[in-house]
């Protein structure tokens, strides 16, 4: 039956961002339109000399009124009714001039009826009369006789077939090239899709028109009403069997956007986990889905493996310490290969769900790169499953461009230009050039769960307090032999510091040894401020001791709050990691002060050049005896307040 494309709607006829498509569009739409016109006004000029003007009249308002109860196809603006059957009837009875005719003002009139806009009207119209007028001439120019009712010849079969093939080719092919131009996909790949469906329904109706030629060449023009009930159970059949086929669909989607939801819930647990924005793998499934159609991706199933895979990539992140996640600087080398192990463990785990499609391979090569340099397995180029090529690029765009707790994000320009950067070594290099092409217009919008969000924060609100006072154990200190005389003098300050020695006290007698110890650095000493669940300077010293000085950082984010989160010293950090304007301050040692299972201060030096080995284990080895002292003095603060309260009452009382 017809695959009339008149059900478009204004979405496929927009342009799209592939710039010769976009270009050719308009072009194409436009000689369709002239094409089908032409022909549709050199038929009304033969119409007049057409015989038996009411039987062809009667045959095409019968098509006309067969369109009124359209088959749609299920997940596509096309479809058909059994008005193909008069329509190809009235062709091999009066020839192409009624046919070309009725067929158009058929299209009108659904086209109207759809309220679609005059240049899909125009399209739709000529596209149809334009494609069943070149298969009638085909039957023509193959026939030895010329139209029924003219010659009184008998029907030719093969002629007829010809006719159909030719009808079905030039309908369905220019409407998929208009729709598949317009949504910017393959058009081959549209076409086999979508339109090779309907292609039995086209011989249907030349089948249906050839035994209605012969019944009424039979029994004349009352076999036309015989031959009705037949085509309207034909209707019925084909309705009932694509009503089915759409609920399948509607059922299949249902389940899949079920299992994409609880996907999507399962994978923002994980990212609770790990230190970013909830928001963060709905982001990279956004970004993936648009760049692999923009590479020209349609295939369903791959779509959905690389949708579910950009949900669920970091699901090996279950295995590794939170203090690794979110570490601030540079892994160690075995900080690194936990890291590492994510891929794996994240595979394995999905490994166990029975996926309608490919979403493990995805997931384990996700961190592969393009030139063999990547992980777990080293494959390269095109060994690399296309999705996972894509998530490598998406992934660590949004990574870029979003807060994390050890930095704040970058721009899109510096992003862009990592991503650049790595263009032909970490990432396939025509993936690349189509996201630097694409990025903008696929942009994901905001996604908001607030019944999951706030269960997000109630399992963050659960962890803070045992990463700010019931932390992890601090790293077993050693104390360094050779030229330890730093130590010696922290140990010592410890013990015969002043009673009455305050806490900003003992931070300057430290600085007086620091000094010495890491020349050009400057020093914040940082508390706990739990109300605000910060860390704050309580004491600045050295060059940069000003700027310092008004510094707040939240805990667990950036490199000293991170430290009191996880109780683990950073040595060498990127200073600009806790100061968003570093100047000359270049690098970062950051340390837990902990005595008695307590954290009492971070201690954060920051210098112009890099901190040597046995600075870092110097300053390591100090830590231990320099929280005892702050404590004492923070322990003979409290003591002193409290005493003064009670004079204060005492004394009001008398």
């Amino acid at each position: 039956m017809e695959s009339r494309g008149a059900s478009q709607t204004a979405e496929t006829m927009k342009p799209v961002h592939h710039s010769f498509r976009a270009r050719a569009l308009d072009p194409f739409i436009g000689l369709v339109i002239a094409a089908g016109g032409a022909l549709i006004l050199y038929s009304l000029y033969q119409l007049p000399g057409v015989p038996q003007p009411l039987f062809w009249i009667a045959l095409g308002g019968l098509g006309v009124a067969a369109s009124v109860f359209p088959v749609t196809i299920p997940g596509i603006p096309v479809y058909f009714s059994i008005s193909d059957t008069f329509f190809i009837t009235s062709a091999l009875l009066f020839g192409p001039a009624p046919a070309t005719v009725t067929i158009a003002l058929d299209c009108l009139s659904i086209c109207i009826r759809r309220r679609n806009k005059a240049r899909q009207v125009l399209f739709n119209a000529s596209c149809a009369a334009f494609a069943l007028w070149c298969g009638v001439q085909v039957y023509y120019w193959l026939s030895p006789s010329g139209p029924v009712m003219v010659d009184g010849e008998p029907v030719q079969i093969g002629p007829l077939f010809a006719l159909t093939v030719v009808y079905f080719a030039l309908n369905s092919s220019l409407t998929a090239v208009a729709v598949g131009w317009s949504k910017g996909v393959p058009v081959l790949n549209l076409w086999k899709q979508h339109f090779s469906i309907i292609a039995l329904n086209y011989v249907a109706a030349g089948s249906g028109a050839f035994f209605l030629v012969l019944f009424m060449d039979w029994a004349g023009v009352p076999a036309l009403a015989a031959v009705l009930p037949l085509l309207l159970i034909f209707y019925v059949a084909m309705q009932s069997w694509l009503g089915r086929v759409d609920d399948a669909q509607r059922h299949v989607a249902k389940l899949n956007d079920l299992y994409m939801s609880t996907i999507g819930a399962f994978s923002t647990a994980i990212e609770a986990k790990d230190g970013v924005t909830s928001d963060h793998v709905h982001r990279v499934q956004a970004y993936a889905l648009g760049l692999a159609r923009a590479l020209g991706i349609t295939d369903p199933e791959t779509l959905q493996a690389i949708e579910a895979a950009s949900l669920l990539h970091d699901t090996g992140k279950l295995a590794v310490p939170e203090h690794i996640l979110n570490k601030p600087g540079r892994l160690t080398a075995a900080e690194f290969e936990t890291m590492k192990t994510h891929v794996d463990v994240g595979a394995d785990i999905l490994s166990s769900i029975d996926f309608p499609y490919p979403v493990v391979p995805i997931v384990r090569a996700h961190h592969e790169n393009w030139d063999g340099s990547g992980y777990q397995r080293k494959v390269k180029g095109d060994e690399i499953p296309i999705g996972a090529r894509i998530l490598a690029v998406v992934d660590c765009f949004d990574a870029l461009t979003s807060d994390r707790p050890y930095r704040p994000a970058m721009t899109e320009a510096e992003a862009i230009d990592i991503v650049v950067e790595r263009r032909g070594t970490m990432y396939d290099p025509h993936v690349v050039d189509t996201f630097l092409r694409v990025y903008h217009d696929i942009a994901p919008t905001e996604h908001s769960q607030p019944a999951l969000q706030s269960a997000l924060r109630r399992i963050r609100r659960i962890h803070q307090p045992v990463q700010q006072h019931g932390g992890p154990r601090p790293a077993e200190v050693t104390p360094v032999g050779d030229g330890s005389d730093e130590l010696m003098a922290f140990t010592t300050m410890a013990r015969v510091a002043s009673p009455s020695a305050t806490f900003r006290d003992i931070t300057m007698m430290a600085w007086g040894q620091l000094r010495h110890l890491a020349p050009g650095a400057s020093l914040a000493m940082f508390t706990v401020d739990a109300t605000r669940g910060s860390l704050v300077v309580h004491t600045a010293a050295g060059p940069a001791a000003e700027r310092l000085q008004p510094v707040t950082i939240a805990i667990a984010h950036r490199i000293s709050g991170w430290v009191a989160a996880n109780w683990q010293p950073m040595l060498n950090a990127n200073a600009h990691l806790d100061l968003d304007a570093p100047g000359e301050l270049r690098s970062a040692v950051s340390i837990p002060l902990i005595h008695e299972k307590r954290l009492i201060a971070v201690m954060s030096l920051y210098s112009p050049d890099a901190f040597n080995d046995v600075q870092t284990k110097r300053l390591e080895s100090i830590a231990a005896p320099l929280a005892a002292a702050l404590s004492a003095a923070e322990g003979e603060r409290a003591r002193t307040s409290t005493e003064l309260r009670v004079v204060a009452r005492r004394q009001s009382g008398a």
